[in-house]
């Protein structure tokens, strides 16, 4: 399925996204934080690549699913986007993923618009659940951080 495959690399660069920045942060914080993104990231990789090695388990994850409405492998590039983004502090890193995973989940939201074949749909949903629920824990710990901060 093409959509299974464009989530897998979509969600590879996620990853390696944030791996990248994790390794370029001398702060301690922002290099937990950025981990342990990847490392969520990593998780839903993994589903996406079980889901597609079977598919009949695919069927069934995804009918399991409520419906809800690459970058270069070179470290200075990598370590230039937290100048760029102004990632100085745990609370910039936060934000920089909030934003990160809100554009994915759009572009997963518009490419459900544009599919009408019921397993993409599904696969699609799953998706933005996913991405809903990461969003989720990652705005709540944007808040805890902001409070201690």
């Amino acid at each position: 399925m093409r959509i299974l495959d464009f989530a897998i690399d979509v969600e590879s660069a996620e990853q390696e996204l944030y791996y990248r920045l994790a390794e370029c942060s001398t702060d301690k914080s922002m290099k937990a934080i950025f981990q342990m993104i990847a490392t969520k990231e990593m998780l839903l990789l993994k589903k996406l690549r079980e889901l597609k090695k079977d598919p009949v388990h695919y069927r069934q994850e995804v009918a399991r699913t409520p419906n809800s409405n690459l970058m270069s492998s070179n470290r200075n590039a990598s370590c230039d986007l937290l100048d760029q983004y102004e990632l100085r502090d745990d609370l910039s890193s936060y934000n920089y993923i909030l934003r990160t995973e809100q554009l994915v989940f759009n572009l997963y939201a518009k490419l459900k618009e544009s599919v009408s074949d019921q397993d993409s749909q599904s696969l699609l949903d799953l998706l933005l659940s996913e991405k809903s629920q990461e969003i989720d824990r990652i705005s709540t710990l944007y808040e805890v951080a902001r409070v201690v901060h």
